[in-house]
């Protein structure tokens, strides 16, 4: 069973939030659209499955402060590989005179 929650004024950010009985637990998720309009997983924690609404607030802000901290970081890495077009790499065999 899954609930998703979104984050108002974040059209490209959510939470997802997945209980899983079997294994007695509850995961969230933080989750972005980055590239081809597919959710990507930049955050997740995990509790048990007794939980209470204070942790569940808890859990969905940590999810969403670590998704935001590492989605910063990704733009920086992304917007580094769009100024790159092209390598060249030389055998060292060649550089050696």
């Amino acid at each position: 069973m899954e609930w998703i929650v979104k984050i108002i004024g974040e059209k490209n950010q959510r939470i997802k939030v997945v209980f899983n009985p079997l294994n007695e637990s509850i995961m969230f998720y933080g989750e972005a659209r980055v590239k081809n309009n597919e959710w990507t997983v930049f955050s997740i924690f995990k509790h048990k499955m007794i939980i209470e609404l204070d942790q569940i607030q808890e859990m969905m802000t940590k999810a969403v402060s670590h998704m935001r901290t590492r989605l910063k970081e990704y733009n920086n890495v992304n917007e580094g590989f769009s100024v790159i077009k092209e390598v060249e790499f030389k055998d060292a065999d060649e550089t050696e005179d």
